[in-house]
């Protein structure tokens, strides 16, 4: 995957002479292909574990989810009964999916570190609180961690302050954008009540930065506060927990906190920050 993002074509907008570069289109085939084999055979091994096991307990894992999402509602038959191998079509369409799902957050994420990390110099205090709370979890020798995160995985759970940084990181800095399309029946109201039809050919776009940054939803918007995700209802910080749930929200969103809680505990103790620019 790394091999394929370095290959990736940046600035193609701008420059279409970088189309004709055949070095580049023979790698991101070769990768392809091997991303391909490589999620296919792991496919075939869980679809064979599910028909062996089929009422044992499952991960939340992408591959996981999606036979257990294939096999009984898509064939409409009891998983035992079911065919020795995937459908075709199926196939290509889960190996699309994982693919979009492994690259589609490596952006995201990488930005959202680096936002936590500014965030996190801009203030010691907060800082120092991860830091403490690092220690008081995971325990203080730097050179244990990796083997304490893998044979306690479950102790991520505990990073409960870690958690709020990184909420209100994303409130001050989204790292992602939605649209929808309008429809004749639908209209949207403003914050002053007005009716917004949005029509058939309407496109409705979310400013995420405008709203996650409104007085009219967040005392003190432009403040970093990680404790307004860690009070209770009623509280004048609580927040709204619009861009977290719901069916539109963000499907990897488990996953990616737990790969920023991850990263966090290697890297806010191990170093100090400062920025390279004013």
């Amino acid at each position: 995957m790394l091999n394929q993002i370095r290959w990736h074509q940046a600035n193609g907008d701008t420059n279409p002479f970088e189309y004709l570069n055949l070095v580049r289109k023979t790698i991101h085939w070769w990768n392809g292909r091997q991303m391909e084999r490589y999620i296919c055979d792991e496919l075939s091994k869980r679809h064979r574990e599910y028909k062996v096991d089929h009422g044992g307990e499952r991960t939340k894992a992408i591959i996981d989810l999606v036979l257990q999402s294939y096999i009984p509602e898509q064939l409409g038959l009891d998983s035992k009964t079911s065919g020795d191998d995937l459908d075709p079509s199926f196939r290509a369409f889960a190996v699309s999916q994982i693919r979009l799902f492994t690259f589609v957050g490596h952006d995201s994420t990488s930005s959202s570190i680096c936002y936590i990390v500014h965030l996190l110099h801009s203030n010691p205090e907060t800082l120092s609180l991860i830091r403490r709370e690092h220690d008081d979890v995971l325990g203080t020798s730097l050179t244990d961690l990796p083997a304490i995160l893998e044979s306690q995985p479950f102790l991520i759970n505990d990073l409960s302050y870690t958690r709020a940084v990184i909420k209100e990181a994303l409130r001050l800095f989204p790292s992602g954008a939605c649209s929808r399309a309008g429809q004749s029946d639908v209209a949207l109201l403003s914050d002053s009540g007005q009716k917004c039809p949005t029509g058939d050919v309407a496109a409705v776009l979310t400013v995420h930065t405008e709203l996650q940054r409104s007085p009219v939803y967040w005392p003190r918007p432009d403040a970093f506060l990680p404790e307004r995700w860690l009070v209770k209802p009623g509280h004048e910080l609580y927040p709204i927990k619009g861009f977290e749930i719901g069916p539109r929200n963000c499907v990897a969103q488990g996953f990616v906190m737990t790969e920023l809680k991850v990263i966090l505990a290697c890297l806010v103790r191990q170093f100090d920050f400062s920025p390279a620019y004013e």
